[in-house]
């Protein structure tokens, strides 16, 4: 009988504002659950596992940050210890939401000297009707032509594309997923943890 193994580790950091949906994100993709009550994150760390074989999985650490800046050498430290960045704004404010992914794009590329992959997530679509806005045409040109990175718009209480982001983290990390991914499943049984503690522009 074959046994289960690990293949490797990453972790994934997910910023931006308060109050844009990250935990929310993190929760509808680890939890299938989606929670109206708004609680401030200082830091926690979700774990979730990904099928790469019959016999192995690949383990992602997803790390909920606080947002607007408030542990500025907790995001430092973040920022140095990760493999991947989630930058989520949101579509219902965007200007406001969007100049803080900004923000903190330009801290990830100044502390980190290597290229690691990016993904902004326009989260709360479910609040914002019109898809197609000048803002978010301007917003989709600037990640995508001017940084290069996947660009996402989501709802996470509508559970909307949740699968795209899922899919460009792995994509951007090189994980090659079996067909149907399994949450916390199909390696070794484990319980889902959870740990507290030219440039365009629209401004």
């Amino acid at each position: 009988m074959a046994t289960n193994t690990m293949d490797t580790c990453f972790r994934i950091a997910v910023l931006g504002a308060k109050n844009v949906g990250k935990t929310s994100l993190i929760t509808r993709l680890t939890k299938k659950d989606f929670r109206e009550k708004y609680n401030p994150t200082i830091e926690a760390l979700f774990r979730y596992d990904i099928p790469t074989s019959e016999t192995s999985c690949t383990k992602l650490e997803i790390l909920d940050t606080a947002g607007d800046f408030e542990f500025p050498d907790m995001l430092r430290t973040a920022i140095r210890n990760s493999n991947a960045f989630t930058l989520v704004f949101d579509l219902s404010d965007p200007i406001r939401t969007f100049r803080e992914v900004e923000t903190l794009r330009q801290w990830i590329l100044e502390e980190r000297r290597d290229e690691v992959p990016i993904i902004v997530i326009g989260n709360k679509a479910d609040l914002n009707s019109e898809q197609d806005t000048t803002d978010n045409k301007i917003i989709d040109a600037i990640v995508s032509i001017d940084w290069g990175c996947p660009y996402i718009t989501t709802s996470a209480k509508d559970d909307v594309n949740i699968s795209d982001m899922y899919d460009a983290v792995c994509k951007g990390l090189n994980i090659k997923t079996e067909p149907k991914p399994v949450i916390n499943g199909g390696c070794k049984k484990e319980t889902s943890k959870k740990f507290k503690f030219r440039r365009l522009s629209l401004f």
